[in-house]
């Protein structure tokens, strides 16, 4: 297979930045090190996709406030940052020890690399998934639902977890709350039930029990059903129903958030856990050996965001969420640039998080807190504002920020 690797010569003593993944995370990764690093050191980026979006938009094509998916995504191509290479291909395997992958596009090896791969969507492990359930995880399956939900005429309208940990632990049910507000000024909420099912305990159950409660409540306001604690295991499009066991939930529209699972190239090279993902240590996002010591593993290769297993002092799992790996993305591009440069290490990521929940007719409550709390973390919700709505539509300014205009 063709190397990657430009003669040495051309390299003028450089170190070269391997960073698999091109999403929120890796791309954040790319343009800090970008910013802290001379020229002559390489930054790659491999990423399958040949387009960016933010995961927060889906909910606007959903809506019918962005009117399709090429309106929420930019080429990879037109990246503005120079400096920074992306390889168009699938990471098929990859060495830890050697840090080296092999890809569609050819072999590359690096001196550090940053895995921030994120977490696949795997619909098709639950029977049935795919033929009923319009996935609102998927640019794609937003935009259809856009179109089902204007078409709606009333009926059974149930939003599903289909399985858990998921990014963006707020999506769902932001999901119900702006559906409701949809029909609802749409004249059909008479005649029209809506019930969220999941098989959390509570909603956004790492951010502490207050915070599921507020949440709970924003439902119950809004007369929408909460059903915690169900396990699917399978949806008959023919018939219209999805299981629980033995229990058959009939729908009209099926709004699905699909099980998600590690990469299988992350998992063929054994850097996965019990958990399912990458463990890494909670501040330095190092790889680790042994979970119990924090002993890390493979020097200079970190992985960040969606691909991660961060355990925090309660033993719950960090969420998943864009915020965190972007945060986690300043920290190991500062680390990799003072490495570089034979400096001290610099700060560690400390589990600050916040979110925008939307709740329906241009408002949003925004949570924040301390993810590193002991014994647990310490997370507020404040009441639904215009401000924190406009708040979560100026990350979309990313996209601008990032890439040219087509």
């Amino acid at each position: 297979m063709e190397s990657l690797i430009p003669p040495e010569s051309d390299l003028m003593e450089g170190k070269t930045v391997l960073i698999l993944g091109g999403g929120w995370g890796g791309l954040t990764v790319a343009h800090h090190l970008r910013g802290l690093l001379p020229s002559e050191h390489r930054i790659v980026v491999f990423e399958r996709r040949d387009s960016f979006s933010l995961y927060v938009s889906y909910l606007w094509l959903m809506t019918g406030e962005r009117d399709n998916p090429e309106q929420i995504e930019r080429r990879m191509e037109t990246l503005k940052r120079e400096g920074i290479e992306v390889l168009h291909g699938e990471v098929q395997e990859f060495d830890p020890a050697a840090r080296s992958v092999v890809t569609d596009a050819g072999e590359m090896s690096g001196d550090y690399v940053v895995i921030a791969l994120g977490a696949e969507l795997a619909p098709g492990s639950v029977p049935g998934f795919d033929d009923g359930a319009h996935n609102l995880y998927e640019a794609a399956g937003a935009a259809r639902l856009q179109a089902a939900l204007r078409a709606f005429d009333g009926g059974r309208i149930v939003v599903l977890v289909a399985g858990a940990p998921f990014r963006c632990p707020a999506a769902p049910y932001e999901a119900a709350m702006l559906i409701e507000s949809s029909i609802r000024a749409g004249g059909i909420r008479d005649r029209t039930e809506l019930s969220l099912y999941t098989p959390e305990a509570q909603p956004m159950a790492v951010a502490g029990q207050a915070v599921g409660d507020a949440l709970e409540a924003m439902l119950e306001e809004r007369g929408i059903g909460y059903f915690p604690q169900r396990a699917i295991t399978r949806v008959d499009a023919g018939s219209g129903a999805i299981y629980f066991g033995d229990e058959a939930v009939p729908y009209d529209l099926l709004v699905g958030i699909p099980p998600h699972r590690a990469p299988s190239v992350v998992t063929d090279c054994g850097l996965t856990d019990a958990t399912g993902y990458v463990p890494v240590h909670p501040q330095t996002l190092e790889i680790l050996s042994d979970v119990d010591t924090l002993e890390t593993g493979y020097p200079d290769v970190f992985a960040i965001g969606d691909v991660t297993s961060v355990r925090l002092l309660n033993s719950m799992l960090l969420p998943k969420a864009g915020v965190f790996a972007e945060g986690q993305a300043q920290v190991v591009a500062a680390a990799i640039a003072a490495d570089i440069a034979n400096q001290p290490k610099p700060r560690g990521f400390d589990g600050a998080g916040f979110c925008y929940v939307e709740v329906g007719e241009g408002m949003a409550a925004y949570g924040s807190g301390d993810f590193f709390a002991f014994p647990g973390p310490r997370v507020t919700l404040e009441m639904p504002t215009s401000k924190s709505r406009q708040a979560k539509e100026e990350y979309e300014q990313l996209l601008d920020t990032w890439f040219d205009a087509r």
